[in-house]
């Protein structure tokens, strides 16, 4: 130390010199400062390896919020069940990292977060809305209420691309996006997903369509031997795995038999 060859990273966390002071290294100068703590809210996001704007190193550490220059503490108990390992480190869990960020994060960055959390299966919509249960009455709980109320409308582009992962994950193979569908008097329109063995096609984000084009293209598809099933946002963050089940039942009653 008299020699120069260390610096301080945090009070009493020292580091070699020629190391550069990133977000992870302050990270885990900040576990080393608090013992107990677990990396939260954005630190816990860089650990799993999420695109994050925010370099402030955020720890939750239950009972006292210790002064410490450029570590925000969180004082909410983090139970072991939201805890998780990463590289040595506690870390937490994927769906509390999601809900921390989106109370901490500003309003634009907590949306396409939430957003992406939930077309990559970070989270779902019942664990937040669990998660939000728990925090009535706390500061900033109506504007996460607000933010996930805007997130949860999707979009179809977002929604497109949430089904194609669930079904990916489900091992559901043979489909094909935006599949154009003719029957004799020519083209119907594109299918979001499409299932041509099968003749099975899933509709997503329908709301964006007038009743009455709506009702021709469907009677269209059913007279060429098509099985329509819609889905929207909500059923694809709320009930995926309904969702699957019940594709997996369309497939086996439409896919024909090969003996």
């Amino acid at each position: 130390m008299q020699a120069g060859d260390w610096m301080a990273v945090l009070r009493d966390v020292f580091a070699d010199r020629g190391l550069p002071v990133t977000p992870r290294l302050r990270d885990v100068a900040a576990q080393l400062a608090l013992p107990g703590a677990v990396l939260a809210g954005p630190s816990a996001a860089r650990w799993h390896g999420w695109t994050m704007p925010s370099t402030e190193t955020f720890v939750a550490l239950a009972g006292r919020r210790p002064r410490l220059r450029h570590v925000h503490v969180l004082t909410q108990e983090v139970p072991e069940t939201d805890v998780q390992i990463i590289d040595g480190h506690r870390v937490t869990g994927p769906d509390r990292t999601v809900f921390d960020c989106a109370r901490l994060l500003p309003d634009g960055v907590a949306s396409a977060l939430l957003t992406t959390a939930l077309q990559e299966c970070w989270t779902t919509m019942p664990e937040l809305a669990s998660r939000i249960r728990d925090a009535t009455g706390r500061h900033g709980t109506p504007r996460l209420v607000r933010l996930i109320r805007t997130v949860a409308l999707g979009n179809r582009t977002a929604a497109l691309r949430l089904a194609g992962k669930l079904l990916q994950r489900a091992g559901i193979w043979g489909w094909s996006p935006h599949e154009p569908i003719s029957d004799r008097w020519g083209l119907i329109g594109l299918g979001d997903l499409v299932f041509p063995e099968a003749k099975l096609v899933i509709e997503l984000g329908i709301d964006e369509l007038e009743p009455a084009p709506l009702r021709e293209r469907h009677t269209r598809l059913a007279a060429a031997g098509w099985t329509v099933v819609t889905y929207t946002w909500g059923d694809l963050t709320s009930r995926p795995s309904d969702l699957v089940a019940e594709l997996r039942q369309h497939l086996d009653r439409l896919t024909p038999v090969r003996w």
